[in-house]
C-alpha cells in the first residue's frame, strides 16, 4: 500500500510525502546514517544495528511509514507501528500526571518509532509534513514519540504542533527521554487532529 501527497516547492526544491507500508530497511538505513553521521558511534546506533532496529518497526504489527522526497530523492523518514498491550514502550516511565498514561489496548497508541530529515532539508518543514501526513490517516486513540530532553529543536517543532511531554524514560544511551503525546481534546491545538 502507498500513497503519495502534493508536491509541495519551498526556495526552488520540490519534495513529495509517500504514505507506505512497504520500505527497503537498506535505503532507509542508509539516510539515517547521514542524518546520524557524529553519533554512529554511540551504542544505540551499533547494539542493535541501525538495519536491526529499523527492520523491527518494520516487521510490527501494523507498521507505516512516511517517506520524504526531494527531487526524487529519499531525504527523511518517520515511521511507526501501533503499541500492543504487552509494550515495554512505558517501562521506567517516572513523573506521569495521567496513572493510566502506559496501559494500552489494541487501538489505543501509534508509536513513532523513527523519525530523521538530512540537515540540508530541515529547513523545509518536511518532518513536520511528513508526521502530519502518516498521522492523520491513523485511527488510533493517540499516538507517541520519545524525544531526548536535549533535542530542543525536536521539542519545540512538537510543542508547536500540538504535543505535550508525559513523563519521562531512561533512554538507551542511559540519558533521559520523554515521551511526548497530543494535548488533550478540547486544547485549541494542531495535535488534535491525530485522533
Amino acid at each position: 500500500m502507498s500513497s503519495r501527497a502534493a508536491i509541495t516547492t519551498i526556495d526552488g526544491v520540490g519534495s513529495t510525502v509517500d504514505i507506505t507500508n512497504q520500505v527497503k530497511v537498506e535505503t532507509l538505513a542508509e539516510v539515517y546514517r547521514r542524518v546520524h553521521a557524529h553519533d554512529l558511534h554511540l551504542v544505540d546506533h551499533r547494539a542493535p544495528t541501525v538495519e536491526e532496529r529499523l527492520q523491527w518497526t518494520v516487521d510490527a504489527p501494523g507498521f507505516e511509514a512516511a517517506l520524504g522526497y526531494v527531487d526524487g530523492y529519499l531525504v527523511g523518514a518517520v515511521a511507526g507501528c501501533p503499541l500492543p498491550p504487552e509494550t515495554l514502550w512505558w517501562r521506567d516511565l517516572t513523573a506521569a500526571d495521567d496513572p493510566d498514561l502506559a496501559v494500552e489496548w489494541p487501538g489505543r497508541t501509534f508509536a513513532v518509532c523513527e523519525a530523521f530529515v538530512l540537515p540540508e532539508f530541515r529547513r523545509h518543514r518536511l518532518g513536520i509534513r511528513m508526521t502530519t501526513e502518516l498521522l492523520t490517516r491513523r485511527g488510533e486513540e493517540r499516538v507517541c514519540l520519545a524525544v531526548a530532553e536535549t533535542n530542543t529543536r525536536v521539542w519545540h517543532a512538537l510543542q508547536r504542533t500540538g504535543f505535550r511531554h508525559a513523563g519521562g524514560t531512561v533512554g538507551v544511551r542511559g540519558g533521559r527521554c520523554s515521551p511526548v503525546v497530543p494535548d488533550p481534546p478540547g486544547a485549541a491545538s494542531a495535535g488534535n487532529r491525530v485522533r
